[in-house]
């Protein structure tokens, strides 16, 4: 989750906000692997488009199990794994969520980056993939990597590049989430996602990715809202980078849960994006509100859990084709 603005101070303060009980926000090498016959082989195809969520706080399990069951159209819930907590802490959640919606684990949310080293994410992703990677439907191996709140971009690509080739030896599909930045990042030590790209994700990597997405929140952007002919045209240009993979919205939302003061720019954003009418063969949607928890439920006391409803079927209408 991108905390705040793209200024690395602010971004660290905020850095503890996606807290799964809080409310928030390398050399190149070539498959490395994964030992003790884990296996994470997808059992069920994915639906295209994704309609996506967020939850960054399983402890209200059982709402977020009642409002998959009640979405007019079956949600692919993205599952925000803390950095502090092992896979076992997780089980529970993902195999009750399992039957009512697909499942995106979170393997490293971008505000954690900078708290965990190279070889320990590599064994945390490994244990991940063997306590969870028969009810993961997707692994998000790296979110927002080119934020430069996450650390130094070689130690970035060493870390996604260890999470892919641990995925896919595993047999499970994998995604990584770009921040988009254009307009706004922060000068030279930020690269935009196709710079960072080019030069910090691997030829193989590129190649083998199942999925690719963009985060985005306006309001770190200067309030910039992209037209549908800009965001087709920038979705090309990573196609040319990630020709094998769907592409699509990783997460949006705002920094902070909806307020009473905050809730029509809430609507707004959920309603634009998901909404979005993007003709290309490879776009499938996704957007994974952030604060999907705290702004949606429980369902029947939250405004903005119609808003979603309405915006979920108007995604499935602009992309219907």
């Amino acid at each position: 989750m991108a905390c705040c603005t793209v200024a690395l101070s602010a971004l660290l303060t905020l850095g503890t906000s996606a807290g799964a009980a809080t409310t928030v926000a390398h050399p190149k090498r070539v498959t490395t692997g994964v030992t003790g016959g884990q296996s994470a082989a997808p059992v069920r195809a994915l639906p295209s488009p994704l309609y996506g969520v967020t939850v960054d706080d399983v402890s209200n399990l059982s709402d977020i199990v009642a409002s998959s069951e009640t979405l007019d159209h079956r949600p692919v819930t993205r599952v925000y794994f803390d950095v502090k907590r092992p896979a076992s802490s997780y089980a529970a959640a993902v195999h009750a969520i399992e039957p009512v919606s697909y499942v995106m684990g979170e393997l490293l949310d971008s505000s954690d980056s900078r708290h965990i080293g190279t070889g320990a994410y590599n064994k945390r992703v490994k244990s991940y993939l063997a306590v969870l990677g028969h009810s993961i439907d997707l692994w998000e191996i790296g979110n927002e990597v080119n934020g430069n709140w996450t650390g130094r971009y070689p130690k970035v690509e060493a870390k996604l590049t260890d999470a892919y080739d641990d995925v896919s030896a595993a047999g499970g599909r994998s995604a990584l989430t770009l921040f988009y930045n254009v307009g706004c990042g922060d000068g030279p030590r930020e690269l935009d996602p196709v710079a960072f790209s080019q030069r910090y994700v691997p030829a193989p990597v590129r190649s083998g990715l199942d999925y690719v997405f963009l985060s985005y929140y306006e309001g770190d952007c200067n309030g910039i809202r992209p037209s549908a002919a800009s965001w087709i045209a920038y979705f090309a240009q990573l196609h040319s980078l990630y020709p094998h993979a769907l592409l699509g919205f990783g997460e949006i939302g705002m920094d902070q849960p909806a307020t009473s003061a905050t809730m029509g720019t809430a609507a707004s954003l959920m309603t634009y994006y998901y909404g979005l009418e993007i003709d290309l063969p490879y776009y499938v949607g996704g957007y994974f509100w952030w604060y999907y928890d705290e702004d949606c439920l429980p369902l029947a006391d939250r405004p903005l859990w119609s808003i979603l409803q309405t915006a979920l079927t108007s995604e499935a209408a602009a992309l219907s084709g």
